[in-house]
């Protein structure tokens, strides 16, 4: 396992240790869900992030890591002329342009979100809370799990 490798792992062990929370703080119901989902959303999509960018690096095969993981495959370091994208960052290159990896990369804004109209049939939901998160951290486990396999293969 590389070092890029490892640093995704841990970068999702604190994503869950912070939606677990999340799920108790909700259950506590001390405060509003929106005040909960304004705290915890940011941090978690940031480990989230974190773990992909990390993983990014892991299919690129980096040696040289960077002080902080690229959250985007647009924000990875410049290959040298000649040596080709792996087929896992072009896969991840073509998610991030629709579905859940979008919604990952999406900026959370700040504060606390308006309530969602109930009496509505279709409303975009651009929030990130807490179902959203779990949702997203089990695809993106099933992502590295999936990607890291055929890393260890080559």
């Amino acid at each position: 396992m590389s070092q890029a490798q490892s640093f995704a792992n841990h970068s999702l062990y604190m994503a869950s240790i912070i939606i677990d929370a999340w799920r108790t703080a909700y259950s506590d119901q001390a405060h509003a869900r929106s005040a909960i989902d304004a705290a915890y959303g940011p941090a978690t999509r940031l480990h989230l992030l974190d773990a992909y960018g990390w993983q990014l690096l892991a299919c690129q095969r980096a040696v040289h890591l960077p002080a902080t993981p690229p959250h985007s495959t647009d924000a990875l370091p410049k290959l040298a002329p000649g040596i080709a994208l792996s087929p896992e960052v072009r896969e991840m290159e073509l998610m991030e342009e629709g579905g859940w990896l979008a919604e990952l990369q999406a900026r959370i804004a700040p504060g606390i979100s308006a309530p969602r109209p109930q009496n509505m049939l279709a409303v975009t939901d651009s929030r990130f809370d807490l179902a959203k998160a779990a949702a997203i951290q089990e695809k993106l486990e099933a992502l590295i799990d999936r990607v890291s396999d055929g890393i260890d293969e080559s």
